[in-house]
């Protein structure tokens, strides 16, 4: 109950539940005949959602996130290969985010965008660790077919061994996963993390509480930099993407303080 009221909560204090309130506030006072109240109303939703679409509010919480780990390469990856051991191996755990389980789509075609984006990260950072294990996660909500089943098959159809993939079908958030993946292969196991890079703080700090060695494989960024061209005057403008973020930035931080005592 407790946990239901707090995610209701959470969801009215998001920038567009406030101004969609706002704006039936704004609306009902200007029916009522309260002109005055009504573009006082108006006003400050404006005032709101200048605030919330501007880019540097959301660009500064977003990077905040999504800088904190870099792109797994280079000399990371060297390390992993260097605990790579046939009777003790890397795994490479692909969290889930959403799917649809359309029974006239193929398995990858089922996938949310950011989904799909995990699990490309996934099978990249498996190929490039030659004895690792790939482990696919998410329950199916509204089907037996688990999201967790989807993104091992999407992986089968594009080259993986299917006697290297695990699939963890119970979770349905990233604390059962963490709870899950150690249940599964114990505590000190190495595990690398591909994750949305936003989700990546959140994700990490799980799997050391649950007892796991976590690695970042962040990807599906949300904020991109173009080396040619670094400065656009549409990049300055308010923007609908812009609250996306925004929302996406402020339900990192609330799960992070959520999770960080709930999920132990």
């Amino acid at each position: 109950m407790f946990e239901a009221i707090a995610r209701l909560v959470f969801e009215l204090i998001q920038p567009t539940a406030q101004l969609v309130i706002l704006l039936l506030i704004a609306a009902g006072l200007l029916m009522a005949g309260w002109q005055r109240r009504a573009l006082q109303a108006f006003a400050l939703l404006f005032v709101l959602w200048f605030l919330y679409a501007n880019p540097f509010l959301s660009g500064a919480l977003v990077d905040s996130l999504q800088n904190r780990y870099e792109v797994l390469r280079g000399e990371a990856l060297e390390e992993l290969r260097a605990l790579d051991e046939p009777g003790d191996p890397v795994y490479v755990i692909v969290l889930g985010a959403s799917y649809t389980p359309d029974p006239r789509l193929k398995p990858g075609q089922m996938l949310s965008e950011t989904a799909t984006m995990r699990l490309v990260e996934g099978i990249r950072v498996h190929r490039q660790l030659p004895g690792s294990r790939l482990v696919t996660s998410a329950s199916g909500k509204y089907s037996n077919y688990t999201q967790a089943e989807a993104m091992r098959d999407a992986a089968v159809a594009l080259g993986v061994d299917p006697d290297s993939i695990h699939i963890q079908t119970d979770p349905t958030n990233t604390c059962e996963e963490a709870r899950a993946f150690v249940r599964d292969h114990g505590t000190g196991t190495r595990v690398v993390i591909a994750t949305s890079a936003t989700h990546m703080r959140r994700a990490m700090m799980l799997f050391e509480q649950q007892g796991a060695l976590p690695v970042a494989a962040p990807t599906s960024f949300v904020r991109k930099q173009n080396p040619v061209e670094s400065f656009s005057f549409d990049d300055w403008l308010p923007a609908l993407d812009n609250i996306e973020g925004l929302e996406r930035a402020i339900k990192e931080y609330a799960g992070y303080i959520w999770d960080k005592r709930q999920c132990r």
